[in-house]
C-alpha cells in the first residue's frame, strides 16, 4: 500500500486495526485502468514523427547548442532549444553543446537520446509542454522508451485541451540508484520527479501514480488547491499556527464528510488532487456524493468534458 506524505509518494505499510471509513485511494489502481475511456496504448513512432514533422513554421538554418541545422521548420528548432535550456538547478552553468554530422532535428534527437526515445521526448514536449531532459537539469538519468510510453498513454487520460499545463515543466526520473534526501521509499513527487520504486509498482499502480501527480499539476496552474472556493467547496478551514515563534498557515478539514479518499484529508492539496483522480475515474461516484466538487472540477479543470459513461469517449481524443 502507498501513502503521500507532502506531495511526495512513498510505501507505507498499514498497522493492524480499524478500517477507515473512506478508501486510501479516490480510485484504486484497477480502477483507474478499468474507468470508461481509459487511454489504452501510447501514441506510436510514426504518428508523433509525422505530427512533429508537420508543425507550421517557415523552414530556416540555425547553429543551436553546437549542431548547424539546415533548412528545419522553425518550429522544431524552437523544441530543440527549449528542451535543452536549463532550469533553475543548473543556472550559470556553460549551454550544452553536442557534437553531431546531423543538420535536422529529429536526426539530433535520435543521435542524443535513443532512435525512439528522441522522438518521444520531442514530441513530449510538443504536445504535453513536459521537458523529460535529463541533461538539462540536476539529478535525472535518461528515460528509457518503455518509461516514456507509458507516461505518454497515462497523460492521455486527461483532456488534450488541457496542455500545456505548463510549458517546459519537467518530467523526470531521478538519478537511478540514488536516494532522495526525504527517504528511500518516495515514489514520485508533485514536481513530476518518478523515483527508482516508481519501477517496482504493477503497471496499474504507475499509471495511478502519475495520474495523481497530474492532478497537483492541474491544480497549479491557478493555485486551485489553496484557493478560498476550493477551501469552501471541500470543507478546509485556514487557520494560523506557531512554532518556536514563527507563524505559518496550515488548514484544517472541518468537515471530514466531504473528502473522497482517506488520503486526501491530509491538505487541500491533496484533497485536491485526489478528487482529480474521483472525477476523471470514478465520477459517477464523485457526482452522487460530492456534486459541488464535481460541478467545480468540470468546470475550472475538465472545460465541462465528463467521462461518465463510454459514449463521452467521442470527446476524448486518443492518440494513434
Amino acid at each position: 500500500m502507498r501513502l503521500y506524505i507532502s506531495a511526495f509518494l512513498v510505501l507505507w505499510s498499514l498497522n493492524s486495526g480499524a478500517m477507515p471509513e473512506l478508501p486510501w485511494w479516490a480510485a484504486s489502481a484497477d480502477e483507474v485502468l478499468q474507468a470508461p475511456c481509459k487511454s489504452q496504448r501510447a501514441p506510436t513512432v510514426e504518428f508523433m514523427e509525422t505530427s512533429l514533422r508537420k508543425m507550421p513554421g517557415p523552414t530556416q538554418s540555425k547553429t543551436l547548442h553546437g549542431i548547424s541545422f539546415k533548412n528545419e521548420n522553425s518550429s522544431l528548432l524552437q523544441l530543440f532549444s527549449d528542451l535543452h535550456t536549463f532550469d533553475l538547478s543548473l543556472r550559470g552553468k556553460p549551454e550544452l553543446r553536442f557534437s553531431s554530422s546531423c543538420n535536422q532535428v529529429l536526426c539530433a534527437m535520435k543521435e542524443i537520446y535513443g532512435e525512439k526515445e528522441g522522438v518521444q521526448l520531442l514530441f513530449l514536449l510538443k504536445q504535453f509542454g513536459f521537458n523529460g531532459s535529463h541533461l538539462r537539469t540536476t539529478k535525472a538519468s535518461a528515460w528509457y522508451a518503455s518509461e516514456l510510453d507509458e507516461i505518454l498513454q497515462a497523460l492521455q487520460d486527461y483532456p488534450l485541451h488541457l496542455y500545456p499545463v505548463a510549458y517546459n515543466k519537467r518530467l523526470v526520473h531521478f538519478t537511478r540508484g540514488q536516494r532522495y534526501s526525504f527517504g528511500e521509499n518516495i515514489i514520485a513527487n508533485a514536481s513530476m520527479e518518478i523515483f527508482d520504486r516508481w519501477n517496482e509498482l504493477p503497471f496499474a499502480e504507475r499509471q495511478q501514480t502519475l495520474l495523481h501527480e497530474l492532478g497537483h499539476t492541474l491544480a497549479y496552474r491557478q493555485r486551485l488547491d489553496t484557493s478560498a472556493d476550493w477551501l469552501r467547496i471541500a470543507g478546509w478551514k485556514e487557520v494560523q499556527k506557531s512554532y518556536e515563534g514563527r507563524s505559518y498557515k496550515d488548514y484544517v478539514l472541518e468537515k471530514p464528510e466531504k473528502a473522497v479518499s482517506e488520503y486526501g484529508t491530509l491538505n487541500p492539496s491533496e484533497d485536491f488532487a485526489e478528487s482529480v483522480v474521483a472525477y476523471r475515474f470514478k465520477g459517477r461516484d464523485l457526482l452522487n456524493q460530492q456534486p459541488e466538487k464535481y460541478q467545480y472540477l468540470k468546470t475550472k479543470i475538465f472545460a465541462n468534458q465528463e467521462f461518465l459513461s463510454e459514449d463521452q469517449c467521442q470527446a476524448a481524443v486518443q492518440l494513434p
